[in-house]
C-alpha cells in the first residue's frame, strides 16, 4: 500500500512516501523542514517534491495519514485538512496517527 505521511504537528514540516506491506514498510521519499510556523506555506510543495522524489504520481497513492498530536494545535489543523482534502480529492481514505504512536 502506498501511503503519504505527513508531520506538521512539531517543530517541523515533514512528508514521507512509504510503501506499507504486511512484512514491513520501505520509505521511498521523505523531505522535511525544521519550522515553528508556516507549514501551510510549505507542506504542499513538499508533498509535491517528495512524490516526484519517490517517482510516482499522486493517483498512485492508496492512503494519507497525518499527525494528530499532541503538538501545535494549529499546524495539527494544517496537517489534517491537507490530508483531508487529498484524499477527498483521491478518493482515498485519510486517517489520523498520534505524534507519539508515530515516534
Amino acid at each position: 500500500m502506498l501511503v503519504l505521511g505527513l508531520d506538521t504537528c512539531l517543530n517541523a514540516c515533514s512528508v514521507a512516501v512509504l510503501d506499507v506491506a504486511p512484512g514491513g514498510e520501505r520509505v521511498l521519499a521523505h523531505r522535511s523542514e525544521p519550522m515553528a510556523r508556516g507549514h501551510q506555506e510549505r507542506l504542499a510543495p513538499m508533498a509535491q517534491a517528495g512524490m516526484v522524489d519517490a517517482g510516482l504520481p499522486f493517483a498512485r497513492l492508496q492512503r494519507v495519514g497525518a499527525t494528530i498530536g499532541p503538538g501545535s494545535f494549529t499546524g495539527l489543523r494544517v496537517g489534517v485538512a491537507f490530508a483531508k482534502g487529498l484524499g477527498s480529492a483521491l478518493g482515498i481514505a485519510a486517517v489520523g496517527v498520534g505524534s507519539l504512536e508515530a515516534l
